[in-house]
C-alpha cells in the first residue's frame, strides 16, 4: 500500500471521519502512514496501492472496514487513570446510591482495552465491603475498536511496578498474578469476580442511536475520546449520552474535555466531574 500523496491522505482523513467521526488534521500525515502501512499484514488488502481502491474495499468488505477502523484508533489507558474520579465515586457518589435502590448501571465508553472499567469494577466491590452493601451493579463497556474488546473481555494486563495507585487499591485482590519479571513488571489477570462484572460490546460513539434505554445509567465515564471529535461532534456525542444518564446521576469526563454548551443540563462538581440537574 503506497498511499502517499496529499489527496490520498485527504480522503483517507475525509473516509475516516465520515463513518468514524475521529478527526484527523493534515499535521498527522506520519502518523496516518503508518498506521496504514501497518494494514500491510492483513491479507485482505494485498493489491491496493490507492485511497480510492482501500476505501472501495472497506465499504464492500465488513472484515477490511473493521480492520481499518482498528487501525485508526488510538488506545491509551491505565488503571485509575485520573484517579480522583474513582475517589470521588467511592466517597460520594456510591455510598448514595447504595442507600436509596437496588441496582445501579454504569457506562464507560471508549473502554480501550478495559484497564478503566476494570477499575471501575474494582472501586465498586470495594465500595460494597466499605459500606456493607448487596446492591447489584452492572457495568456496560464499549468501545469501536474490535482488537481492544477482546483484549479486555481476556482481562490479561501487564502491571508497571511505578504505576501510582490510589493507596486503598490492593490489585490483588482483583487480579491473580502470572508471571513476575526481573524489574518488577506484572503480567495479571482479572479474576472471575471482576470479569463478570463488565459486559463489553462494540458501539460506534459516532452513531447516530446507542442501544441504551433513557435514564438507564447512574454513572457515565466518558474520559480521553471526546479529544478525537471535533467539537459540534463532541457536543452531540454528550448530548446523546445525558439522555441515557439519570437525573443527579454523574459524568467524569477527560482532563482535555468540556461540556460545551450542556453547561444548563449540569452542575460542575470539579475535578471534570458533573451532576445532571436537568433532562
Amino acid at each position: 500500500m503506497n498511499i502517499d500523496t496529499s489527496r490520498g491522505f485527504k480522503e483517507i482523513q475525509a473516509y475516516l471521519h465520515t463513518i468514524t467521526g475521529i478527526y484527523l488534521d493534515t499535521s498527522k500525515q506520519t502518523m496516518m502512514k503508518n498506521r496504514l502501512d501497518s494494514l500491510k499484514q492483513f491479507p485482505v488488502f494485498d493489491g491496493i496501492t490507492t485511497a480510492a481502491e482501500l476505501i472501495a474495499l472497506a465499504n464492500k468488505n465488513p472484515q477490511a472496514k473493521q480492520l481499518f477502523i482498528n487501525a485508526f484508533t488510538t488506545n491509551q489507558t491505565d488503571f485509575f487513570r485520573e484517579k480522583v474520579h474513582f475517589q470521588d465515586m467511592l466517597d460520594r457518589v456510591l455510598p448514595a446510591l447504595f442507600q436509596n435502590q437496588f441496582n445501579i448501571k454504569i457506562y464507560c465508553a471508549a473502554s480501550s482495552t478495559g484497564e478503566e472499567p476494570y477499575s471501575i469494577a474494582a472501586t465498586v466491590l470495594y465500595a460494597c465491603e466499605v459500606y456493607n452493601s448487596s446492591c447489584s451493579v452492572e457495568i456496560y463497556a464499549s468501545d469501536i475498536d474490535t482488537k481492544v474488546l477482546q483484549e479486555a473481555k481476556d482481562g490479561v494486563f501487564t502491571l508497571s511496578p511505578t504505576l501510582n495507585l490510589p493507596n486503598w487499591v490492593n490489585m490483588d485482590r482483583y487480579f491473580d498474578t502470572l508471571q513476575i519479571s526481573a524489574n518488577g513488571t506484572k503480567t495479571i489477570r482479572a479474576k472471575t469476580a471482576l470479569r463478570k462484572m463488565v459486559k463489553f460490546f462494540q458501539l460506534n460513539l459516532h452513531d447516530s442511536t446507542y442501544p441504551f434505554r433513557q435514564d438507564e445509567f447512574d454513572i457515565i465515564f466518558c474520559r480521553n475520546v471526546l479529544i478525537y471529535f471535533q467539537p459540534q461532534e463532541q457536543e452531540a456525542i454528550l448530548g446523546k449520552l445525558l439522555r441515557f444518564l439519570k437525573v443527579n446521576g454523574t459524568l467524569y469526563i477527560g482532563h482535555a474535555d468540556d461540556i460545551l454548551g450542556l453547561k444548563d443540563k449540569m452542575e460542575r462538581l470539579g475535578n471534570k466531574t458533573y451532576v445532571k440537574i436537568r433532562d
